[in-house]
């Protein structure tokens, strides 16, 4: 069975963690991975910034953070695989969902949009990371993209990949 924490640290905003950790754990046992772990660490902009800036060299806010484990091949087999870490920023979270919000309003779409389902696609994403998943050629973005279709349609039923995302938190 996978494991799923979610640790909220942000100051004021929250999301289930419970429901979060739900949807990763289906979509580990869905990817065949039932007995892997992941971390999941929800900050405030200062926090991933930071991080940002110390481990990827990026001196900008993002949205999400994807740590992964390196397993060493020729090391012990384990009955239990440690993916990683992902990390999300509730602020940028919080902002990117007001921004696909109006994206909403001003294309006349019905669907509704919160901060949990910004965070449910943000931690979709962040585990494909995990999972070697990257969106670095259009082949792998468009593979990734569909499995976070797959993965977030019973939570989200807005345009998700329509929202323009390159400025991340900027």
């Amino acid at each position: 069975m996978s494991s799923v924490s979610v640790d909220n640290v942000h100051g004021r905003l929250r999301v289930d963690g419970r429901r979060l950790a739900q949807h990763l754990s289906m979509m580990l046992t869905v990817l065949d991975r039932p007995n892997a772990l992941v971390d999941v660490r929800l900050v405030d902009d200062a926090e991933i910034h930071e991080l940002n800036r110390d481990w990827r060299q990026v001196d900008a806010i993002t949205d999400v953070l994807s740590f992964a484990m390196e397993d060493d091949p020729d090391g012990p087999v384990v009955p239990i695989e440690v993916l990683g870490d992902i990390v999300i920023s509730l602020d940028t979270a919080a902002r990117q969902a007001a921004e696909m919000r109006q994206f909403l309003r001003e294309t006349g779409h019905p669907a509704r949009y919160s901060l949990r389902q910004e965070v449910c696609f943000l931690a979709t994403h962040g585990l494909l990371h995990l999972l070697g998943y990257d969106h670095e050629s259009q082949v792998d973005a468009a593979e990734m993209e569909g499995l976070e279709r797959r993965f977030i349609a019973s939570e989200i039923s807005a345009p998700v990949h329509e929202l323009d995302r390159t400025r991340h938190g900027l």
